[in-house]
């Protein structure tokens, strides 16, 4: 299933309706739903917030196969920021010590089993897997 959606935070409802349509009928608990919704959000949030010059949409892709789920968001006209390479804030720091930033990434971390980026000819394309198993 594929959907694009306004660069806005807006469509967050749009996009969790989206999430609901794929994952019915499918044998899924409800903590998948809700951990690929958190990843979701988190993802499109920031894609809105440090892109904001693009007018474009951004793509939203589900997959159901092999016992996973794997779920890309793509945004066009986009700069490069490589998720993967992105250091996480360290919860446990005390708070004079933490640089602003990276909990959400921390949180993105937690709920996947793997987490991929790509960027090619001004596409920026996150791919995450969450093992239904």
């Amino acid at each position: 299933m594929q959907e694009l959606f306004t660069r806005s935070l807006d469509s967050l409802d749009e996009i969790f309706a989206f999430t609901e349509r794929f994952f019915a009928g499918r044998e899924a608990e409800e903590r998948h739903q809700y951990a690929v919704n958190l990843v979701i959000e988190e993802l499109f949030s920031n894609m809105v917030k440090y892109n904001p010059t693009s007018a474009g949409p951004i793509v939203l892709e589900l997959q159901h196969r092999d016992g996973a789920i794997r779920v890309r968001i793509s945004d066009r006209e986009a700069e490069p920021f490589d998720v993967t390479a992105a250091k996480a804030s360290d919860p446990e720091a005390p708070l004079e010590r933490r640089e602003g930033g990276g909990l959400g990434l921390l949180l993105v971390q937690k709920y996947v089993d793997s987490l991929e980026y790509a960027y090619r000819d001004g596409v920026s394309t996150i791919t995450f897997t969450r093992k239904l198993g």
